[in-house]
């Protein structure tokens, strides 16, 4: 297990070029959604919105965020959960390199209509097991 924190949260970039980072929401009802353009930046999660309306609609009302992302390693089944506060941008630097990201990658397919930036303040392991599970 993974406990620097920049490691781990570069384990959801990575992640999300082979599977799903799920991410998780909640106004008035809980709301889950897969994505798949994920970057770190100056220590945060940047998260493409291509569209995610629902997920924004909430973070709006209600900036708590949740992701998961969990993979197979040599030993088994690993993951991670981490939880903060985000934030929406429609412009400015952290929209524009993750736009050059999501054009780059989509092959022009894909450009984001708006960012969501996570600011990290838990992390937790999904290892299965029992016990500690928080990191950070």
């Amino acid at each position: 297990m993974q406990t620097n924190k920049n490691e781990i949260l570069k384990r959801f970039e990575v992640e999300c070029r082979k599977n799903e980072v799920w991410i998780s929401t909640f106004f008035e009802e809980p709301h889950l959604a897969p994505v798949c353009f994920v970057k770190v930046i100056d220590d945060k999660i940047v998260i493409a919105n291509n569209f995610l309306t629902k997920t924004v609609s909430n973070l709006k009302k209600n900036p708590q965020i949740a992701l998961g992302v969990v993979f197979l390693d040599k030993e088994g089944y690993d993951g991670y959960m981490v939880k903060g506060k985000a934030e929406i941008y429609e412009s400015g630097e952290y929209f524009e390199k993750m736009k050059e990201y999501v054009l780059k990658r989509s092959k022009g397919r894909r450009e984001p209509r708006s960012v969501i930036v996570v600011d990290v303040e838990k992390i937790y392991s999904l290892k299965p097991g029992f016990g500690k599970k928080r990191i950070i």
